[in-house]
């Protein structure tokens, strides 16, 4: 076998942050004046407007269950900064010479938050239950021929080809990441949801002290070992700086802005941008960037069901769409945080390109009428869900204004969030409880490739809800995966401009999603996600 030296201090990328809470604070300089110090027994409390329905990490894409997952568990690998695979639970790990045999070897003394060692056991059961509902890992094991146990920090992932990017697949920084997990719960049949969450990241959650839709609680695992590397994206040492991490459930951004300022809350994760002028220059108060990347917008049709379930519907509709209004209708008088979406993949993605792109490049509501005339719409109810809370909000009211103006018989229904992931389900017609059109967003870290991107499908029934069925865009995901580094742009080229002919989803555009914290918390690192590792709190 050959070696693949993905030991300490082999992180690239990324600014060399140091790990410590009070350097951290300090390289991040949020601090004001010097690092503060002494908060290692602080709570962080967090405004949070997502709810946290479902403690399994691979059950939902809903935002708030994936911040609980990366809080509670860790990856046997982590992509840094540049999206490199990095070791993170992992030592290290090596490759046959022909590509189909890779051994990891887990770093010593890592254990769950009960107590219990980390196994090459419950590493093979979390990577066989994750492959079985996530995308990419179910692009990975049909390739997979066997797992082999070769001691308790050992074990080997045998394959039938060379699958170059499993280390990628492992450590995957979208929704639904390979997230390690005691055996017992990893044998959960992938179809029913875990309820346990006992994972070994460096916060431990705190059942007993959870409110579904109100409440979530972390504590410090004082157990956890972080690796030494500086952090750089979702790798290296993932240091915890404060004792305990509180999230609130506060859905009225007049009642969040009254909580930060008046110090009652820590850290406000979205703050709706018509807000952030009353906290701009503030002494008490920093608005910055959490995310490594823009959130992207998106409209998701329904293609089961009428009226989107033809083509030339959904073409007629992106003639419509106006992204540089609908952006200023969440990022209102800071146009610099908004930016136009010509790709299905991330501006930050090397795979960015603006092929085919014609169909949505010049939009006009006069052409946009003529093309739905001409496409048959008869007045069909159109159901358009999107959630309550901003900027969800704002797109879904600016999108019913564009709606009615091309003549659509439409209805917006504004729901919570964890209401419209339930309600998305059905697929069912309109008068049975389904839709036609959603609003959501992706950050852009869900965007950068074709494996990850959860959206870039065409599985139907057994994809993303939407459900589009595009044989040609599986068909060339399939072999982007396989295919060696040098072919792989092109391949992913082609996969945009098929989904240009079809539109599985129609971009609305990309905007910064500033986050606003008190003076006295730091470290806020710039991350695929929102991270917690690396804050610290005065006090």
């Amino acid at each position: 076998m050959r070696r693949r030296d993905f030991l300490g201090g082999s992180i690239i990328g990324g600014a060399a942050l140091a790990t410590g809470p009070s350097l951290l604070l300090s390289a991040c300089g949020s601090g004001g004046d010097g690092a503060p110090t002494g908060g290692r027994d602080a709570t962080l409390r967090v405004i949070n407007a997502q709810s946290l329905s479902s403690l399994d990490p691979i059950w939902t894409t809903a935002p708030g269950t994936r911040e609980y997952g990366f809080l509670t568990f860790d990856q046997l690998v982590a992509v840094d900064a540049k999206y490199v695979p990095q070791p993170q639970m992992a030592e290290g790990w090596t490759v046959s010479d022909d590509g189909r045999v890779y051994e990891f070897t887990l770093r010593e003394g890592l254990t769950f938050h009960d107590g219990a060692p980390v196994r090459s056991a419950d590493c093979i059961a979390s990577i066989t239950r994750w492959g079985k509902r996530d995308g990419f890992g179910q692009m990975l094991l049909p390739h997979v021929e066997g797992f082999d146990a070769v001691d308790d920090r050992r074990f080997r992932i045998r394959l039938d080809m060379p699958f170059p990017l499993l280390p990628a697949a492992l450590g995957k920084s979208s929704a639904a990441a390979c997230l390690i997990m005691p055996e017992r719960m990893a044998k959960t049949d992938p179809g029913t949801q875990i309820t346990e969450a006992v994972g070994s990241g460096p916060f431990r959650f705190v059942r007993e002290e959870w409110v579904p839709g109100s409440k979530a609680v972390w504590e410090r695992f004082d157990g956890y070992i972080p690796r030494k590397e500086p952090p750089s994206g979702l790798a290296g040492g993932r240091v915890a700086g404060v004792k305990r991490v509180e999230w609130a459930q506060i859905t009225d951004s007049s009642t969040a802005l009254s909580a930060l300022q008046a110090g009652e809350q820590d850290y406000w994760l979205i703050p709706p941008a018509d807000l952030l002028p009353l906290m701009t220059g503030s002494p008490d108060i920093t608005i910055g960037r959490r995310l490594s990347t823009d959130t992207c917008y998106m409209l998701q049709p329904n293609h089961l069901q009428p009226p989107f379930n033809n083509p030339e519907i959904r073409h007629a509709l992106a003639l419509a769409i106006d992204q540089g209004a609908l952006m200023r209708s969440i990022t209102g008088d800071r146009p610099r945080d908004a930016h136009a979406v010509r790709s299905f993949y991330d501006r930050t993605s090397p795979y960015y390109t603006e092929a085919g792109s014609e169909a949505i490049a010049s939009p006009g509501i006069e052409r946009a009428k003529a093309a739905l005339a001409a496409a048959g719409y008869k007045g069909e109810k159109v159901i358009l869900l999107s959630g309550a809370e901003a900027p969800a909000s704002n797109l879904g009211q600016a999108i019913e204004d564009v709606l009615r103006r091309l003549g659509m018989n439409v209805t917006l229904t504004t729901l919570d969030f964890a209401s419209l992931i339930q309600r998305r389900t059905n697929r069912g017609t309109v008068d049975a409880g389904g839709w036609s059109l959603f609003v959501t967003g992706w950050m852009g870290s869900d965007l950068i490739d074709p494996a990850v991107h959860p959206m870039l499908r065409g599985a139907g029934t057994e994809g993303y809800a939407g459900w589009c069925t595009a044989p040609e865009i599986e068909t060339l995901r399939n072999r982007w995966v396989l295919a060696p580094e040098a072919q792989q742009k092109p391949i992913a080229e082609q996969i945009q401009i098929e989904a240009f002919k079809v539109l599985p989803y129609i971009p609305l555009g990309g905007a910064v999603s500033n986050a606003a914290w008190r003076k006295d918390v730091g470290g806020v690192l710039q991350a695929p996600y929102g991270v917690y590792w690396s804050i610290g709190k005065q006090g």
